[in-house]
């Protein structure tokens, strides 16, 4: 009862302001979501809040934060935000949109760190193509961050219409790598532990409906908009419980032996590239020959 009675006074509050509050700048999309019943808003967005407060809770008692630092401070920011913008948007509101666009730049960029962390730790036993994974992961995520910081500074595009392309962008690449690297773990038969497999999972299933959200919100518009704005929050609290669940209990995944053969496909390929570029040099040496 006190639930709705919080939500209706919420719900009054963003009708006078002339719009309902985002309870959570990077994982919920409930700006439109005038016609669904308030409490169950709120009892969803309570409970997305109550999973991060148990996640994190969780992170300092078993201690696996010092292991998994990206995916910690990508909870916790989130966490902040939340928090924040709900204080902000009752007491502050003039503020709301400024903190919001800030707030996501930055769990966006804390995210790309989640997925590098994702690729050290699944490839950590294998030096070689670990390095070579995580390098083209992050040149990639660099190229695309430079062209939105770019077009931002130019002013080609609303500083919105920027945030969204390069989210949209962001998570693309993200998607993708995540992709490729589940396809060579199972191809290789990679062990994980149950921490990191549970973050590999819950992370890629969240970058999933992002990247399908802005996809589909890209081409069908307001007509998608209206079904996924009620099924997004149950899927980022079946997240939530995905990571509570696989980080309970801190697992040292580096106990697990592996006998996968990456490694030396790696070095295969290593050895392929090089003698590739010394013919290439010779042939271009011997063509500028007089």
């Amino acid at each position: 009862m006190a639930l709705g009675r919080f939500a209706s006074q919420l719900e009054e509050c963003s009708k006078r302001k002339g719009r309902l509050l985002k309870p959570s700048l990077s994982c919920y999309d409930l700006l439109p979501a005038i016609n669904m019943k308030p409490s169950v808003l709120w009892s969803v967005w309570v409970l997305g809040v109550a999973l991060e407060s148990l996640l994190l809770v969780r992170a300092v008692a078993s201690r696996w934060w010092r292991r998994y630092p990206f995916f910690f401070a990508y909870v916790a920011s989130v966490f902040v935000q939340e928090v924040s913008l709900l204080v902000i948007f009752l007491l502050k509101f003039k503020y709301y949109a400024s903190f919001y666009w800030y707030g996501e730049f930055i769990s966006l960029l804390i995210g790309c760190g989640v997925s590098w962390e994702i690729f050290r730790q699944v490839l950590g036993r294998f030096p070689g193509a670990g390095r070579m994974a995580r390098n083209v992961l992050l040149f990639a995520l660099i190229m695309v961050c430079t062209k939105g910081v770019v077009d931002a500074c130019n002013g080609s595009a609303p500083l919105p219409s920027t945030a969204i392309e390069l989210e949209r962008n962001l998570r693309a690449i993200q998607a993708v790598s995540l992709i490729v690297l589940a396809v060579f773990a199972t191809y290789y038969a990679i062990p994980m532990g149950r921490n990191i497999k549970g973050i590999f999972v819950g992370y890629g299933l969240f970058i999933g409906t992002s990247v399908m959200t802005l996809t589909l919100l890209a081409a069908l518009g307001e007509t998608f908009q209206k079904v996924w704005v009620f099924l997004q929050p149950f899927c980022y609290a079946a997240v939530l419980g995905i990571w509570c669940t696989a980080l309970w209990k801190y697992e040292d995944g580096r106990q697990l032996e592996s006998q996968a053969k990456i490694e030396e496909d790696y070095q295969s390929l290593v050895l392929v590239a090089r003698k590739g570029l010394l013919q290439a040099r010779t042939f271009l040496s011997k063509g500028m020959r007089p």
